[in-house]
């Protein structure tokens, strides 16, 4: 178990990403695995409904999508996040754009950038899904292939 693992190379708690309606069966997972083993699976569980963010780290977030399955279930997209000087800005003397950002003009946009997905086990109606274009431009997709008839 990955969490497990981790512990005994004294890493740090993994972060671990859970459709929010299933939040409960995880953590009742973890609980009779402890009972089991007597271990602690220390661990960060982050339940998220589909189209929520999740700020990693000030440059990273992750983005729940809806994904299909007979089950609960969805993907996540985890994006860079970049400030950008706005249009109007570009070309501006150094000076004058730090003059404005001092007096209180936002002077940047944040950029967003699908760079992973991870798709789970899903159909393939995720991709007709308009809410879910963000996967199609990711740079890596992560794709589950489980079958049932092996």
């Amino acid at each position: 178990m990955y969490v497990a693992t981790r512990g005994l190379f004294r890493l740090c708690p993994p972060t671990i990403f859970v459709p929010a309606c299933l939040r409960d069966f995880v953590e009742r997972l973890f609980e009779v695995h402890r009972a089991m083993d007597q271990s602690e699976l220390n661990h960060n569980l982050v339940p998220l409904e589909v189209g929520e963010e999740y700020e990693l780290r000030r440059d990273l977030k992750v983005r729940a999508f809806r994904t299909y399955h007979a089950i609960p279930s969805q993907g996540y997209v985890i994006y860079s996040v970049k400030q950008k000087l706005k249009q109007e800005f570009i070309g501006l003397p150094g000076s004058e754009i730090k003059r404005l950002k001092l007096s209180g003009v936002e002077i940047t946009n944040t950029v967003s950038t699908p760079e992973i997905a991870f798709i789970g086990d899903t159909t393939a109606d995720f991709i007709l899904d308009p809410d879910n274009a963000d996967v199609l431009q990711a740079k890596i997709l992560v794709v589950e292939v489980f079958c049932h008839h092996l």
